[in-house]
């Protein structure tokens, strides 16, 4: 009797070991000689997971069993198979089906009689549970670490694990200037690495100005030329994975995932159990290792992604950024309006409900340059006065007296000049200093709620808006466009009616009705 063996370890530290492969290998042989079968084949899977099913030996036994080439798969263990249940039965049956029985030596069960089926369900299940238990340990052991410090997996790029004297990564040695000299590594953290580091710096450096895709900055890297302190150059290369991936030209999804990960400003992020598409942290933990780029320009790279102001390129043109994308909308369907560029250089917005059928819409698309020209002109023309606080106030607050505040905060102000006198004087203690300061700073803050500061801050942006408009970067146009407007809607190519930002409603209901006594505008 022909009889094939199936070996599997879940760990690539066991892989790399071999003992774990070998012991289930020898064990197999063991049992067919003293069954009196020929072992025609071992299949193995090193370092990968019982609960997948895409695994490739497994795989490739499962089609070998079709084409008869054994009569009987042995293997050490169950989990050693598959370590969830439906999959197992699943594997079993096909097996069944092609007349090759199964048998796991540690059981010791025949799994092809009733008793042998009860057990093997029994024991499957055994299976799953524990599978689950460890899933559940290592959720915890990953969120301590976290918290520890500690990144959880292979080690970003920028970054290695500083065992220098023994590195056989694939960007280590005849790569790295540090490989084969003394280890770097520290408590257990990671440690930059002198290349990859370099090139993350200037990937967050690149994309901050708003000028680059991450498809341009990958392109950008893996044409850049480093130079090392002994004076001799190397190209970039991507991190590589062994025995999976070889070092190579960056791309646009490495880059992508670099720019979006906060472990470069120096925490940890912990994501724990969530769908494929995690992006979000449900924690972040101070790191043990050295940042790579400082908050403020990571908070900036976050800006700049969450606007979609990423420009592409298209035949080596780079495309321009849309002021009003996403506020725009079309008057006659009520349809978003998408930007889009046409031949010789135009750019325009159109209905994406004529765009997609949705709609029975026919109102034409019109010149991006004419429909951001049409608001930039309602907002400049709107009467800001010249003693904006007051008025500001005023609006809010129908009973604001600007003298009476202002002559509150002067008193405010002279009692906390009083409480500093008395405490350097001796007259008072700091705790009372310190009450005294609290009030008088709480008062003075009440004077002049947050929402007002806000709202004042916004409505100043109103001051010369145009100027302000055309000196300012594309990211700063629509950035400048979402601090004041909600949507701004357009029908038959002419801007009809505009909804502030809800914190400015009642300032833009003022500022039109000043429009309409001048005999301005009737508004919109």
């Amino acid at each position: 009797m022909n009889a094939a063996g199936y070996t599997r370890v879940s760990i690539s530290e066991q892989a790399e070991d071999g003992f774990s492969l070998e012991s289930q290998d020898h064990n197999i042989h063991a049992f067919a000689q003293g069954k009196g079968m020929e072992v025609v084949h071992i299949y193995q899977d090193a370092g990968i997971s019982g609960t997948r099913s895409d695994r490739p030996a497994l795989e490739q036994l499962l089609h070998d069993a079709e084409q008869g080439k054994f009569d009987v798969v042995i293997v050490h263990s169950i989990d050693r198979f598959y370590r969830d249940l439906q999959g197992l039965l699943k594997a079993l049956n096909h097996l069944q089906q092609h007349g090759v029985a199964f048998i796991s030596i540690s059981e010791n069960l025949d799994f092809t009689t009733p008793w042998g089926k009860l057990a093997l369900a029994v024991l499957g299940s055994l299976a799953e549970i524990y599978i689950d238990r460890l899933s559940e340990d290592t959720r915890r052991g990953k969120r301590q670490r976290a918290r520890n410090g500690l990144w959880n997996g292979s080690p970003p790029l920028g970054y290695c694990r500083g065992n220098c004297a023994t590195c056989t990564v694939p960007n280590g040695p005849d790569y790295c200037p540090h490989a084969g000299q003394a280890n770097r590594s520290q408590d257990k953290g990671l440690v930059l690495h002198p290349i990859e580091s370099e090139m993350v710096r200037l990937a967050f450096e690149w994309y901050a100005t708003g000028n680059y895709s991450d498809g341009q900055i990958a392109e950008k890297l893996s044409a850049h030329a480093h130079t090392l302190p002994d004076g001799s150059t190397v190209r970039f290369l991507s991190k590589g994975r062994p025995g999976r991936s070889d070092p190579g030209p960056l791309s646009k999804d490495t880059i992508r995932d670099v720019l979006k990960n906060p472990f470069y400003t120096g925490v940890v992020p912990y994501y724990g159990k969530q769908g494929p598409r995690r992006r979000k942290p449900v924690s972040l933990s101070p790191g043990k290792h050295q940042a790579l780029v400082e908050q403020t320009v990571f908070d900036r790279c976050q800006e700049i992604r969450r606007l979609s102001a990423r420009p592409r390129t298209h035949g080596g043109t780079t495309c321009r950024i849309y002021p009003l994308s996403g506020i725009l909308y079309c008057a006659a369907c009520g349809s978003k309006m998408r930007a889009q560029g046409g031949s010789k250089g135009r750019h325009y917005y159109v209905c994406t409900g004529r765009l997609q059928h949705t709609t029975d819409c026919s109102d034409p698309a019109v010149c991006a340059q004419d429909a951001e020209a049409q608001l930039v002109e309602f907002l400049d023309s709107l009467p800001v006065p010249d003693d904006l606080e007051t008025w500001v106030c005023q609006q809010l607050d129908p009973e604001w007296d600007e003298q009476q505040v202002r002559e509150q905060e002067v008193q405010l102000q002279g009692r906390l000049v009083r409480a500093v006198e008395l405490y350097l004087a001796g007259d008072i203690s700091k705790a009372r200093y310190e009450t005294e300061k609290t009030d008088c700073e709480d008062k003075l803050a009440d004077l002049r709620p947050g929402a007002i500061r806000d709202i004042l801050a916004r409505t100043e942006l109103l001051i010369g808006f145009a100027g302000r408009y055309q000196e300012a970067s594309g990211l700063q146009k629509k950035k400048l466009m979402r601090v004041l407007v909600a949507s701004a809607h357009l029908r038959k190519q002419c801007l009809v009616s505009v909804q502030p930002q809800p914190l400015l409603y009642p300032i833009f209901r003022n500022l039109i009705q000043r429009m309409s006594f001048s005999g301005g505008s009737d508004g919109i």
